[in-house]
């Protein structure tokens, strides 16, 4: 934003807090959009002159950054032009119509045009509707289906839609006969191919039996249950279409998008009833609601479930991005509710060493939704290379690219499956949990314990996940995940490559093991703890490992995390001055929680309650009260942040003295720009001297992949720029935090420690959500007269959705 946007910005909030209550349980400001036509009017607590200098301030401001969405299109079947074959679907000509995808169109927009953002129409009907116009009957299920997509324009910015994929009656006599007739001919074709094919083998067998059977590689003789779908009876039948309405946004608030779709679809009047016109809800979401400004908080009011009901309520906020991490609106807890933790942190090394990577799914919001979490969870680094997490037939040949990408393909695309199977490169398969990775892909650094963390805040989220899959994952990569054995190239067990092995739901008999085997590494280690400093702040801890392994020292963050919470050390024994405990009493706590760590793990045992109890608390867990949509949206919101700053926390340690081995300039910005890519910007070598020799392995390789090269370039940028990268400057910030915590000359730490920082973060947005800063009027009516009920979504009126109303302004 320029200058001058920043300072409309401050005036606006600065006029919104002013008409504000100075109590902190006062309403929020309401602003008024009124209209002639409107039949409900919500009185505004703004007085007359401070609402005429609301409407400038609006004018000022770039629209560019303070609208929510720039478009709201329809996509469908244009009975004018009729039906045309999608010809970048594949070979239509052998599978039945109903199977068959034909070019689908966009049947309006609004508004025409807006100067920042020029509508795409094919770009944007390919991905609203990304398997193309496809028809169906009453036998296929036909229920609405939501998704996400994402575009990359020509300046390198994403470009947000969300699409709801509906299927309409088609009444249109021509369109149901040319079904019929496409149905006939390939009954026709069906039959021809047959005796075509007995003649073959009549030919072939001689004097043997003739088959009746249709050709096995035959698709629909293939897919038996799905013929009878697959066939129309046009007497019987009633024929559907797909319709697809979607917004275009250039911020991806996905959750209140979602929302706005599917409760204005369910809005449309089909018979006569209360209710505001659907064109009142368009308006509403394209002028009316804005993007809260950094920091801020703004409510808006989406369409209800039911015509008649009053409007939703929805808290929309934005992270400062000074301070804290950016805005992710898609719910990581599905990201490790769709894949586990195991897999999640190996789809993150192959994205951070820039391998290509191809997504694969049934569902088109679970390729977004991974996608847009990955790309999140590589917070401070920035993906630069092709970006598709759905990718429509008619792009299939980037896929041939020898480029970096991050690629999503829908599971029915003959192209994931040969791609999957043939190409070296990390193959996710979302829906089954299984990852094919790439050969000799090192791990990351202190992969285990990073695992564990993340483990920990899951629970206490009360998260589903696969444990079981996660721990026989764990036993066959985890010896090189601490750093035992060396680099990437050591097998697992049994003579398997553990990097090249399926992350692919096991069963995990050996968790017990796993564990006992940790527990036995930690008693090797001597922990000195210095005791100096005030109670409320942690005390120093001094690692002196008596065997000179480094796979010792990545046991310690259990004591790491125990000395932060609690500011000391509680003995089990008589005195704290006793030094030891006996065998099987706890040694100290590691929570607030009944977990204690034992010397004799076998006593751990001992300690569980029987399984019948077990269960009953486990039962009391499931029977938590339900969250509501938007609640379970405000607790996603929460888990993402506590989640993103574990992510960023282990980038900070890896990289905390990175600023060290910077190569500045000296020479002027013009000059070292036109010769940057031939200059030497960092130093590697150096930085890897002093890391631990089991992490260089994936650092060398990072140290070469463009993430990094660009994080540098920001880094000598900042130099001549007043104001550097955002994203750097909270990077740098949360370096500074962590060398104030240990020292300004700390060295490289081989333990591993734990986020403490991710608090602050928890408050800020509890903060937003609590202290609402502008409030958007509900939706009202702005059309004199509205049709009493339709038989499908109709085209809405374009006079009232082509431009702001003047008396908003």
């Amino acid at each position: 934003m320029t200058t001058r946007e920043n300072v409309v910005a401050s005036r606006l909030s600065k006029l919104m807090l002013n008409n504000a209550s100075p109590t902190t349980t006062s309403p929020p400001t309401t602003t008024n959009h009124p209209n002639p036509a409107s039949q409900t009017k919500l009185q505004s607590p703004i007085s007359p002159g401070e609402q005429s200098e609301l409407n400038q301030l609006k004018r000022e401001a770039d629209p560019q950054f303070s609208r929510f969405a720039d478009y709201f299109v329809i996509c469908g079947l244009d009975l004018d032009t009729g039906l045309e074959p999608d010809r970048f679907a594949g070979d239509n000509l052998h599978c039945s119509p109903l199977d068959r995808a034909y070019k689908s169109k966009p049947l309006a927009h609004y508004p025409e045009n807006v100067s920042w953002n020029p509508f795409d129409a094919h770009g944007i009907c390919m991905l609203s509707l990304p398997q193309g116009l496809r028809f169906r009957t009453q036998k296929h299920n036909i229920e609405p289906k939501f998704h996400s997509f994402a575009t990359t324009r020509e300046d390198g910015k994403r470009c947000y839609g969300f699409s709801l994929v509906f299927y309409e009656e088609i009444r249109n006599r021509n369109i149901c006969g040319a079904i019929h007739t496409l149905q006939s001919m390939f009954i026709t074709e069906l039959s021809n191919g047959q005796q075509a094919h007995s003649l073959n083998r009549v030919k072939q067998d001689g004097d043997g039996p003739v088959s009746r059977s249709l050709p096995r590689h035959f698709k629909v003789a293939g897919q038996a249950p799905q013929s009878a779908q697959s066939y129309y009876d046009i007497n019987k039948d009633k024929l559907y279409v797909a319709k697809s309405i979607s917004l275009i946004c250039q911020a991806p608030y996905a959750f209140a998008a979602q929302m706005f779709l599917k409760n204005l679809y369910r809005c449309l009047p089909r018979q006569p009833g209360a209710g505001i016109s659907l064109e009142s809800y368009v308006y509403n979401i394209l002028y009316e609601v804005m993007l809260p400004q950094p920091g801020k908080s703004i409510r808006v009011y989406m369409p209800p479930s039911e015509p008649h009901l009053s409007a939703v309520a929805l808290v929309l906020q934005r992270p400062l991005l000074a301070l804290e991490l950016p805005l992710l609106d898609f719910p990581l807890r599905l990201l490790f509710n769709y894949l586990g933790v195991e897999c999640v942190i190996q789809l993150l090394t192959c994205v951070l060493l820039e391998n290509q990577v191809l997504l694969r799914s049934t569902d088109y919001q679970r390729l977004m939704i991974v996608g847009e979490c990955i790309s999140a969870l590589l917070f401070p680094f920035v993906w630069p290379h092709v970006y598709a997490p759905i990718l429509p037939a008619a792009l299939h040949h980037f896929l041939d690219a020898p480029v970096p990408f991050v690629m999503g393909l829908h599971a029915e695309c003959e192209a994931a499956h040969k791609i999957g199977s043939e190409a070296v490169l990390c193959f996710v398969d979302i829906d089954k949990k299984h990852i094919q990775l790439p050969e000799e892909l090192p791990t990351f650094p202190h992969k285990m314990d990073f695992m564990a963390e993340i483990r920990s805040v899951l629970d206490k989220f009360d998260i589903c996940r696969d444990t079981r899959g996660e721990q026989e994952i764990g036993l066959k990569n985890g010896l090189r995940g601490n750093g035992i054995g060396g680099g990437g190239g050591v097998s697992g067990p049994g003579g398997i490559d553990a990097m090249i092995s399926s992350c692919t739901l096991p069963t995990g008999l050996q968790a017990a093991r796993r564990s006992k085997e940790r527990f036995h590494q930690m008693q090797e280690t001597v922990y000195t703890l210095s005791s100096a400093g005030s109670p409320a702040q942690s005390p120093a801890v001094d690692y002196q490992p008596l065997i000179a392994h480094p796979s010792k020292i990545d046991h310690v963050p259990r004591i790491a995390d125990f000395l932060r919470r609690k500011g000391g050390i509680r003995s089990g024994g008589g005195g704290s001055g006793s030094g030891q405990s006996p065998v099987g009493s706890p040694t100290f706590s590691l929570s607030s929680s009944p977990v204690v760590v034992y010397h004799d793990v076998d006593a751990v045992d001992a300690t569980m309650p029987p399984p019948s109890s077990r269960l009953g608390s486990l039962s009391r867990r499931t029977e938590k009260p339900k969250l509501s949509l938007v609640e379970q949206y405000y607790q996603d919101l929460r888990i993402n942040s506590s989640l993103r700053e574990i992510f960023l926390n282990r980038f900070v340690h890896m990289f905390h003295a990175y600023a060290d081995f910077v190569i500045y300039p000296n020479q002027a910005k013009d000059e070292w720009l036109s010769n940057r890519e031939t200059l030497q910007n960092f130093d590697k070598s150096s930085f890897l001297s002093d890391q631990p020799e089991h992490h260089r392995a994936f650092l060398s390789r990072f140290l070469e992949s463009q993430m990094f090269a660009t994080l540098i370039d920001n880094k000598i940028l900042a130099m001549w720029e007043t104001k550097p990268d955002e994203q750097l400057q909270l990077f740098d910030q949360r370096i500074k935090l962590l060398r104030r915590r240990h020292g300004e000359n700390m060295i490289c730490a081989t333990s591993y420690e734990p986020c403490v920082v991710s608090q602050d973060s928890q408050q800020a947005f509890e903060k937003r959500l609590n202290c609402i800063d502008i409030e958007v009027t509900p939706p009202s009516e702005i059309l004199s007269n509205r049709a009493a009920y339709f038989r499908s979504f109709p085209l809405l009126d374009m006079g009232v959705l082509n431009q702001e109303c003047a008396s908003s302004l």
